[in-house]
């Protein structure tokens, strides 16, 4: 299957906001043998989109559309691919619950023109999305036509439900399996040897240091593919689909009555950002420790000056002693510590960037584990939060 990508976006075009989008949705369609064509950027004009979605149906099995599915006078995508199909645009009551019941949650009332958000094609079907207002959808047409909100965490939810419908081309199942711990050659392999010849299709793709694997197949192959799969990935593989690494462990967390507290160095609270942006995480989490400076570890944590001196912050010494400062200091059953060199500056002899150490300590039975990435300084940081994170899964398990 060919498709053409649009990003709809006066902000997109004049170079206001980085296109992050367009990465993410070549990456994920290439995971699925899904062949893109095209890369087009449009102002928001529903005149300009419509007669892109012309062109671009001459040479695209299908093309997927982002961005401009907004409440505001100047998100046209639906108006564009309303035009474009000669359909009108209808308003589906579900939708306009869904949305309000959004807003209701928030203590907001909607305003008229949220209404927008609920208008699709005639004949469209739709998925809402859990967080997000606007909803993605789709018209088997002239062409496979798409459309999905800009914004990046909306789309990253909805485009993957709906491309493993859309494009699976035949096939009658699509599933992603995650996992950490493996490099992408590693999971590369494994899937290989498992998979064999079974006549799936499969690919890897990394995302913020997991290693996603895509398959898909005949529905009678799925529950032999998630057997083998499983089998082969282990304790490495940790969610399926829209899982994610930090509501699984605060899944284990709340299943096992345990609280947690974290101390992070290099990571710098991102470590807490992905623990607190599971819903509900105020049930397990206590709280963290931004431990930066040395004296820091040493006046809040109890980290020991000597161990410093002697092994570095950067050492399973210093990793233990975090983890356990701040259980003791915030009062929980879990302690759980980042230490190591984001980059590009601060290597050390034998310490280079993107050396991390996780400790954890579950009533003071404390380790510490050692890890090595190779991304740029945002991405080591990831890596790192997302290492601590597997490793308190790996423990609970």
């Amino acid at each position: 299957m060919r498709v053409s990508l649009l990003f709809v976006g006066d902000e997109v075009v004049d170079g206001l906001v980085e296109n992050t989008n367009a990465s993410f949705m070549k990456s994920f369609l290439a995971s699925v043998g899904v062949k893109v064509e095209d890369v087009v950027e449009v102002r928001d004009d529903v005149s300009m989109i419509s007669e892109l979605l012309r062109f671009l149906s001459n040479y695209a099995d299908g093309v997927f559309v982002c961005g401009g599915l907004g409440p505001t006078e100047d998100d046209r995508t639906r108006e564009a691919v309303a035009d474009f199909l000669g359909r009108k645009l209808v308003f589906v009551e579900e939708i306009w619950r869904d949305i309000r019941s959004k807003f209701e949650a928030r203590g907001r009332e909607p305003r008229e023109e949220h209404k927008r958000m609920a208008l699709i094609p005639e004949g469209a079907r739709y998925v809402l999305s859990s967080r997000g207002l606007a909803p993605a959808f789709w018209v088997r047409d002239k062409i496979l036509l798409a459309a999905f909100p800009g914004v990046p965490w909306e789309l990253k939810e909805l485009f993957p439900k709906v491309v493993g419908e859309l494009c699976v081309m035949g096939s009658d199942f699509f599933k992603v399996y995650k996992t950490f711990g493996l490099k992408e050659s590693e999971v590369n392999t494994l899937v290989k040897e498992a998979l064999g010849t079974l006549g799936v299709r499969w690919g890897t793709v990394i995302r913020d240091a997991e290693v996603w694997v895509n398959v898909k197949g005949n529905a009678k192959l799925e529950g032999l593919v998630d057997s083998v799969l499983r089998r082969a990935l282990g304790e490495n593989l940790f969610g399926m689909d829209d899982e994610e690494l930090s509501r699984v462990v605060g899944r284990l967390l709340e299943e096992r009555g345990l609280t947690l507290a974290v101390a992070e160095s290099c990571t710098g609270g991102l470590l807490a950002h992905l623990v607190t942006n599971v819903s509900g995480s105020s049930e397990y989490f206590r709280g963290g420790v931004v431990a930066y400076l040395d004296e820091i570890k040493e006046k809040l944590l109890g980290v020991d000056k000597k161990d410093i001196e002697n092994y570095t912050v950067y050492s399973h010494e210093v990793a233990q002693q975090m983890a356990e400062g701040v259980r003791k200091l915030l009062g929980s059953q879990v302690g759980l510590s980042t230490t190591g060199i984001a980059g590009p500056a601060g290597a050390l002899p034998g310490k280079p960037v993107g050396l991390v150490y996780v400790g954890v300590s579950i009533d003071g039975r404390v380790d510490s584990f050692e890890f090595r990435f190779s991304y740029d300084r945002l991405g080591n940081k990831m890596a790192f939060a997302k290492a601590a994170l597997d490793v308190l899964r790996r423990r609970l398990n």
